[in-house]
């Protein structure tokens, strides 16, 4: 059966404006003010977490972040492992799973929630990347979906398509405790600083797009401004990765 396509949801690519195009916009005078602001300005990211993985975090985010242990007062906390307590009410929160998210948002509705999900993506862009022999960075557009299987069916390496080097649109990388930092580390990041139109996938609450039904956290690809996100939409869904969706859906509603 031919492949089928699903409406914008909240955003595509092509209406995406970055934050970098806008300031080429402006006057040149403007442009250094803003460029001088974001080099001086830090934010300020509760990193939460006691084992290995959160230490591995907290020494990425603090790369281009204050790190703090205060969760009831930064504007964006990452929880890498246990629970993350009380949290600002309008504080953006990245939880490591999907179940997480949701008890998470029920409990403070008014906070932006969503779980690290991105492993599996990490994990197949480095596996893509070997394989191309070429590094991480020229990978995009892997997804992960539902509660996190990677899907290379948009991706690109070194600027061609992914699946001119593999056959499977569905890859099973093995998930590294590196990949399972970079996940959290990049999500957080992506929240804080925003993505200039770059996807990354994490968990947000469904809304019926590409079947994923309502009532549940599930990862999709999205596109980030500091503070907020956006779906990307109008991604075409080919049978086997629409089949692998609907069995993630049905887990995640079941969970």
């Amino acid at each position: 059966p031919s492949p089928t396509r699903q409406p914008d949801a909240e955003a595509s690519l092509a209406t995406v404006v970055s934050p970098r195009a806008m300031l080429s916009r402006a006057p040149r005078a403007m442009r250094g003010l803003a460029l001088g602001a974001r080099m001086m300005s830090k934010p300020s990211v509760a990193v939460l977490g006691s084992g290995p993985t959160a230490a591995a975090a907290k020494a990425a985010v603090g790369e281009w972040a204050t790190v703090t242990d205060s969760a009831n007062s930064a504007p964006y906390v990452l929880v890498v492992d246990g629970a993350p307590g009380s949290v600002k009410a309008d504080a953006v929160v990245a939880v490591p799973t999907c179940a997480d998210a949701a008890k998470l948002a029920a409990a403070v509705p008014t906070a932006k929630v969503v779980a690290v999900t991105a492993a599996p993506a990490v994990a197949a862009a480095a596996e893509l990347a070997s394989k191309a022999g070429v590094a991480t960075s020229e990978v995009a557009n892997v997804i992960s979906w539902g509660s996190g299987f990677a899907d290379i069916s948009h991706a690109t390496v070194g600027g061609k398509w992914a699946l001119t080097i593999t056959d499977s649109p569905l890859p099973s990388p093995a998930v590294t405790p590196e990949a399972e930092v970079e996940a959290a580390v990049s999500t957080i990041k992506a929240l804080a600083l925003g993505t200039d139109g770059a996807w990354v996938s994490m968990g947000v609450p469904a809304v019926g797009d590409f079947g994923t039904g309502t009532g549940v956290y599930y990862s999709v690809p999205v596109v980030c401004t500091p503070g907020d996100y956006k779906r990307v939409g109008g991604i075409t869904l080919s049978p086997p990765v629409a089949a692998a969706m609907e069995a993630s859906r049905a887990s995640l509603a079941g969970a």
